[in-house]
């Protein structure tokens, strides 16, 4: 078995790739919950359909997005995107309310817009969609992902890396990367709440927090 290989690409190019469709199909497995008292069974990281998972992806990362890709014989294994910090309510946004980032105005019908004016010295960045296949992991994986993203973004003028995560779910792993610096008070997402209006919504409610660490 080849060593890993290592990717980076801005978000627009995310649907052109060529690996995308075994990209979309680790995130689903990598984000698949056996617990399903909080998450409905329904419910996936991305769109089912590879394309339209693509797009959304790609617009979540946003024009000064990238996303890293850790392949492994040609495939797929793993993932994290990286984007400027959209600001600490969050949960604003997903839920279709007009909120404001240091970078733009924000809205939830195209969080940003081809045409906004971005700094091109940006400070605070974000991670997203971070994860690795479950049949890869415990092999330090996570941690090229993180190295690889600080390498992106230092070029950019970052200080800090931000993550955003669930307690209950990822409580204890952000820690251990070394993200202790707090972020605003957290978040909360309420029973019920839905991307999708049909669907089944949250089975409870889901408790956020943001914490930092320094662009070494």
């Amino acid at each position: 078995m080849s060593p890993p290989d290592i990717t980076t690409v801005p978000s627009s190019s995310i649907p052109a790739q060529p690996w995308w469709p075994g990209l979309h199909s680790t995130i689903i497995a990598a984000f698949h919950r056996q617990d399903t008292q909080v998450f409905p069974p329904t419910w996936t990281r991305l769109h089912s359909d590879p394309a339209t998972g693509a797009e959304g992806l790609a617009t979540e990362l946003g024009p000064r997005g990238q996303l890293v890709v850790i392949l492994e014989d040609g495939k797929p294994i793993a993932c994290s995107g990286v984007l400027p910090f959209r600001g600490e309510d969050w949960t604003r946004s997903v839920r279709g309310v007009d909120c404001e980032a240091d970078y733009g105005e924000l809205t939830n019908s195209n969080l940003y817009p081809q045409a906004m004016k971005v700094k091109e010295v940006i400070a605070d960045w974000e991670i997203c969609c971070f994860c690795v296949h479950p049949s890869r992991r415990g092999r330090g994986l996570a941690r090229l992902l993180l190295e690889t993203l600080t390498n992106t973004i230092k070029p950019q003028g970052a200080v800090t890396l931000i993550a955003n995560y669930a307690i209950d779910e990822k409580g204890g792993f952000w820690p251990r990367m070394g993200f202790t610096q707090p972020i605003g008070s957290g978040s909360v997402l309420s029973k019920g709440f839905t991307i999708t209006p049909g669907m089944e919504g949250l089975r409870d409610d889901v408790h956020f927090r943001m914490s930092a660490k320094t662009v070494d």
